[in-house]
């Protein structure tokens, strides 16, 4: 643990996004960019319990190997979560060429350019082989709400597989009502690629008018279904609404209803609220449906488990003490006879004990900092050194239940959702670690 900690810290804070460095290294041939302008009357915002949720819209305008206008149902949607990491996903349509693009953000560059892996489905043959080839975006803020992002591809990266249909989870008993939206459909766009890919986004605005909540969206939404041959179709409907719960309570909701359409709607969905009364719903296990009684609606559900509103298990985040004014000191005063719980007979490395720190009381400590010193973690405000951590076994828990191995290294990222960051080892998908 020294001085670069802090330099993290403050590179992080400045951000506001996740701090993985991400490598442009081998990304060679430059293929096209965007030029975009977000709306600055288009930013709507949820302050939320687990993160706080920006959604932006924008216009511009592609250019190289891709030309034509972005449409204007255009958006990207940055969660700042109070852990201190975030996801941003940018989702869109280049008019006149018929492409769909969904961006997601991987890092940043050693320049603190974010870098983003995107999904490109294009229905230009000539084009095709962008669906499958190794391409990464670097973002360039030219102030004033105005980007470039600059596409290149890595002409020796391997083929990148499509990405893998989640089926949301059905083993639980979703029979406690949450939210019921009235929804009108309105103009769409699709783009049919190579390979049996597709996309489409569909238009839409939203309601509701139950006894404990009544609001309207805030503004046109989009629904973004992709086809892979071989695969359920999946949605992703992001909207927000405003209005006022049971009480009276000015209140704005998130919804990101994800999830496949085989049948019918069947989704699992995330909920982000301003609402601190609502708090618990971020944290709960969520299902969604659909039905046309009485129009189209979407309705929410989770489990009937009083424990979740009465007893809400809402985590609490502690912020390091190391700051960029309060660094963490380069060459700390070892400790005098530090206490039998950190002694090396109990674990915790010599070096560590040496630097002035502490082994974490938890095996299952959450790491915030990655050096060659160890995995850090914090405790009571001070950081702690996390024990037997390994890649093959943290990455996250939503990717581990599907059935996926975590990858044995911190390996390319080919795709990123909400479960996590993707790569692939041996030609199968794995779930990459938390750490990396």
């Amino acid at each position: 643990m020294n001085l670069s900690i802090a330099i993290v810290l403050a590179v992080t804070a400045l951000l506001q996004f996740c701090n993985a460095a991400v490598s442009m290294d081998g990304y060679t041939k430059e293929l096209f960019s965007l030029s975009i302008t977000e709306n600055k009357n288009k930013l709507y915002t949820v302050e939320g319990s687990s993160c706080t949720v920006d959604m932006q819209y924008f216009t511009g305008r592609a250019s190289g190997l891709i030309t034509g206008e972005i449409s204007n149902f255009s958006s990207v949607v940055i969660k700042k979560f109070k852990d201190g990491h975030t996801e941003s996903k940018a989702r869109l349509i280049i008019n006149g060429a018929n492409v769909f693009i969904e961006d997601n953000l991987v890092g940043f560059d050693e320049s603190q350019n974010p870098i983003t892996k995107p999904i490109i489905i294009t229905g230009n043959n000539q084009l095709s082989y962008l669906q499958t080839a190794d391409i990464q975006g670097i973002i360039e803020d030219k102030g004033n709400g105005n980007k470039v992002i600059t596409y290149m591809q890595n002409p020796n990266g391997a083929k990148v597989p499509y990405p893998v249909a989640k089926r949301p989870d059905e083993t639980k008993n979703y029979n406690k009502e949450v939210f019921v939206f009235d929804i009108s459909v309105g103009q769409f766009a699709s783009v049919r690629g190579a390979e049996g890919a597709g996309a489409t986004m569909i238009g839409f605005t939203c309601s509701a008018n139950t006894s404990y909540f009544k609001g309207k969206g805030l503004d046109t939404f989009v629904d973004t279904r992709l086809d892979f041959q071989g695969q359920p179709q999946t949605l992703s409907a992001r909207y927000i609404l405003e209005g006022q719960d049971g009480e009276g309570r000015k209140t704005r909701v998130y919804i990101e209803n994800n999830g496949i359409d085989v049948n019918g709607i069947n989704t699992e969905p995330i909920i982000i609220t301003d609402n601190p009364k609502w708090a618990w719903i971020e944290y709960a296990p969520k299902h969604g449906t659909s039905n046309f009684g009485g129009g189209f609606k979407i309705l929410l559900w989770t489990v009937n488990d009083p424990e979740l509103w009465n007893n809400p298990k809402i985590p609490t985040y502690e912020t390091p003490v190391t700051t960029p004014s309060n660094p963490a000191p380069s060459n700390p005063t070892p400790v005098n006879n530090p206490p039998s719980s950190i002694q090396p007979k109990d674990n915790c490395p010599q070096n560590i004990i040496q630097l002035g720190y502490k082994c974490c009381s938890s095996p299952t400590c959450n790491v915030t900092y990655v050096d060659a010193d160890g995995n850090w973690a914090v405790e009571n405000g001070q950081w702690c050194a996390c024990l037997n951590v390994s890649y093959s076994t943290t990455c996250p828990a939503s990717i581990t239940s599907q059935g996926y191995k975590c990858c044995s290294s911190c390996t390319d990222v080919y795709y990123t959702d909400n479960d996590g960051k993707w790569g692939v080892e041996n030609g199968q998908w794995c779930g990459i670690s938390t750490l990396c």
